[in-house]
């Protein structure tokens, strides 16, 4: 056991966290650690994957030889607990558990990803309750404090407030014979008990057994970053390890919590007992009105660490749209490609439903895009496909890989008589004989791709001589040809949910503010708990119907922050954009009311009397 020393840093949106922590790093490996005697813990699989590139790059090695010092706190405690696949609970033991139990269940890829019920079924939210319960730490009987609001037909609610329960003994609560609502505790007992019984583990469940078991990672020095995200169970396996440790740093933004419906809570890196803290100055991302705008928009929580955070220039702009069409956003992220030089673009929405009915519009217009989700949408295996269809249609020279992302997409068609593995094993040889060992980085003579693919396609017909590709893909490549934005980089115009964006940036960011009915209920749920008086228009009852939305929660507030601190050069709000989703008025996410007016008009005043400090340094 030893005494660590423990520094905390905080680095606002776009003030280059993730390279100090590199730099500490970096620091430790120069005063004689070796890095295998380093664990850095980030919060996700994409967040852990960059910091490891990141790393991997200065120390002239390998992602993979640093694995297992870069990974998130779950995939440490499945090594250490030295489990295998088979151990851990999946989609269909979620589903086999409902089934048997008798409760609805959607699992993450019905619906195509489109706007589902997966949130609000009673088998999802039973599990998902359960998972809550397991990070914040609570009881059982805890389960109400879930941010969820439950329908009193469907759930035994707690006895002081079910209208239908009546009184038992002392301590037990009955309900008539003929009620068959669900008794969310019994449910979430039974799920615990049916994990147990067929040896199966959650992702809580790995993180409780390892604080149990005080295992710990053989390392002397402990970096997490995103620590705002982590929850109550994540810390206290922090709190296992630290004595363990000769130095730790956390690392992190209290403003930039977007997991806190996962239980994710701000004040553990607010709270945490720490030697020293260190707060970053300067966004290297925001310019000043951008700037003004957004600590507008944080400033309404009150606890929280003040960033101060400097502009990276005088300028940017900010721009208000009332209740444009999904076309009107076409046409101006159409314009915003057409009028700049390769200016980057990111169009972020509140849910994934959201984003498809952005899509059903926007991929007509024929201009690449990447999607921050994991949408199987323009994809590197698809550019890669299409550059090869120019490049020989062309007869310019393309790549090894991207002749074999043609021999893997192509329909057998396309072969005539010849084999496709033909030209598999031609570019095995070019592999094989050629000096580089990147396939990227080998060149081919278009002549070779023709040799082996005598029904070559041109760009009109490659959508339709494609195969195992999405509907989506298709119909973007038919359009990619059939427009005028040939070579266009998928990357420069990127599509998420706010939630995808964390840790990105873009030149001009497209925020819009609708919610969904879920976020609302969760609101809602909160602000009951909360003991917080609103009320909508008229005096209406705070649900997740209400619309407009009067107010933002502290931890909702958050998340639009994450997606405005993205835009580097312009940021552009707009309200009332999807049908029939619960309309959340910039009025309120920049003041935490509802006003009437222009909300442009809102905006050019924040940004004509709000005084950023001045720009220190010019990225």
């Amino acid at each position: 056991m030893s005494d660590p020393t423990v520094t905390r840093l905080f680095g606002g949106p776009g003030s280059g966290k993730t390279t100090a922590l590199l730099d500490r790093v970096e620091g430790l490996i120069d005063e004689g650690a070796d890095i295998r005697d380093i664990l850095v813990v980030s919060y996700t699989r994409a967040a852990a994957s960059e910091v490891r590139e990141r790393l991997a790059e200065r120390l002239d090695t390998t992602p993979r030889h640093l694995q297992g010092n870069v990974a998130t706190m779950h995939a440490k405690a499945y090594e250490l607990l030295n489990l295998s696949r088979g151990d851990v609970v999946g989609e269909d033991d979620k589903e086999a558990f409902c089934d048997d139990y008798g409760v609805e269940y959607e699992d993450e890829y019905s619906g195509g990803g489109r706007r589902t019920a997966r949130s609000t079924t009673l088998g999802n939210k039973v599990i998902a309750t359960s998972q809550w319960l397991q990070r914040t730490k609570r009881d059982v009987a805890d389960w109400y404090d879930v941010p969820f609001q439950w329908d009193v037909e469907e759930v035994r609610l707690p006895p002081e407030i079910d209208p239908n329960a009546q009184e038992g003994n002392k301590y037990t609560p009955t309900w008539p014979g003929d009620d068959d609502r669900l008794d969310v505790p019994e449910a979430i007992r039974a799920w615990r008990a049916y994990k147990g019984d067929n040896g199966l583990v959650g992702f809580a469940d790995m993180l409780e057994r390892v604080k149990q078991r005080s295992l710990l990672p053989s390392v002397d020095h402990l970096v997490i970053d995103e620590f705002q995200d982590i929850t109550t169970l994540q810390y206290e396996v922090f709190e296992e390890w630290k004595p363990h440790m000769d130095s730790c740093l956390i690392a992190g933004d209290d403003d930039q919590v977007v997991y806190a419906w996962q239980g994710a809570d701000p004040a553990l890196l607010l709270d945490t007992e720490v030697d020293e803290d260190e707060v970053l100055p300067n966004s290297y991302r925001l310019p000043s009105n951008i700037l003004n705008v957004v600590n507008t928009e944080i400033r309404h929580i009150d606890k929280r660490q003040e960033k101060d955070l400097k502009p990276r220039k005088e300028g940017g702009a900010v721009e208000a749209v009332d209740s444009p069409s999904m076309l009107d956003l076409v046409r101006n992220v159409r314009h915003t490609v057409q009028s700049t030089d390769d200016e980057t673009v990111m169009v972020l929405f509140r849910a994934r439903y959201q984003m498809f009915d952005f899509i059903d519009e926007f991929i007509s217009e024929g201009i690449p895009f990447s999607c921050l989700t994991d949408q199987r949408m323009w994809t590197d295996r698809l550019t890669d496909y299409v550059r090869a269809v120019e490049a020989v249609d062309k007869g310019e020279a393309l790549t090894a890989l991207q002749a074999r992302r043609l021999a893997d997409i192509l329909q057998d068609s396309a072969f005539g008589s010849n084999d496709r593995d033909e030209l598999y094993d031609f570019l095995d040889e070019v592999d094989e004989t050629a000096e580089e060992d990147d396939l990227a980085e080998i060149p081919l003579s278009p002549e070779d791709v023709k040799e082996y693919v005598p029904f070559m396609p041109d760009g009109p017909s490659a959508g339709d001589m494609a195969r195992k590709i999405t509907s989506f893909q298709r119909k973007s490549v038919k359009a990619y040809f059939a427009g005028g934005y040939a070579g266009e980089d998928p990357d420069r115009v990127r599509l998420g949910t706010i939630h995808s964006a964390k840790g990105r940036e873009a030149d001009h960011v497209f925020v819009n503010t609708d919610l969904t009915e879920k976020v609302v209920e969760q609101m809602a749920a909160q602000a009951d708990q909360q003991g917080l008086d609103v009320t909508g228009r008229d005096g209406e009852e705070f649900t997740k119907s209400t619309s407009p939305v009067p107010v933002l929660t502290d931890n909702e507030r958050r998340v639009f922050y994450v997606g405005m601190s993205r835009a580097r050069e312009r940021l552009v709000l707009m309200q009332n954009l999807v049908t029939g989703a619960p309309t959340l008025p910039i009025s309120v996410v920049l003041h935490n009311e509802i006003r009437e007016g222009d909300p442009q008009e809102i905006v050019d005043e924040i940004v004509e009397t709000v005084e950023a400090p001045d720009p220190e340094v010019e990225a």
